[in-house]
């Protein structure tokens, strides 16, 4: 219920405060956030770094549902909202990152979410520090976030210790 809560809210506040006219304008970085989050999936599926506890469903289709839900919203007003003066990004990204961990914190303490494999909130921290300069960084010259994309979960298997074996 947690998740399906989350979504509704994420959904909510995207009809609000979503650019749904130029929609189109940030199709490809959507795409690019929900292919993230479905590769990290597929290549900790073995080996996770955290697992949602759903009352209704399994961890992999929360995940999903949470990719295709939560994301796009993300994304319809993280991007349209992102100031031009670098000080005003770093806080716009920083809300941002506050607005993703704060949840999952929340999460871990009512045990909706668990953390494995030497993952933990700052981990989760660091990470969601990375991700939105990178989600802006693909709306903005999407080949070099490619190219970021392609090294960064051998990055995460080398730091994290995810052995290559464990991929499925």
């Amino acid at each position: 219920m947690y998740y399906i809560l989350l979504a509704v809210v994420s959904i909510v506040m995207c009809y609000k405060l979503g650019d749904w006219k130029n929609w189109r304008n940030y199709y490809s970085t959507i795409l690019f956030f929900i292919l993230s989050s479905v590769v990290c999936i597929i290549l900790t599926y073995n080996h996770p770094l955290w697992l949602y506890h759903p009352s209704v469903i399994n961890h992999t289709f929360t995940d999903l549902f949470i990719s295709i839900t939560v994301y796009p919203c993300t994304i319809m007003m993280f991007i349209p909202h992102l100031p031009s003066k670098i000080t005003k990004v770093i806080l716009h990204i920083s809300s941002y990152v506050a607005v993703y961990t704060v949840p999952e914190f929340v999460a871990v303490k009512l045990g909706y979410f668990s953390y494995y494999n030497g993952w933990n909130i700052w981990c989760t921290l660091i990470f969601n520090f990375i991700m939105f300069p990178m989600l802006i960084l693909h709306y903005k010259k999407p080949l070099y976030a490619w190219g970021i994309a392609l090294i960064s979960p051998h990055i995460l298997f080398f730091i994290m210790k995810i052995p290559y074996s464990s991929i499925k």
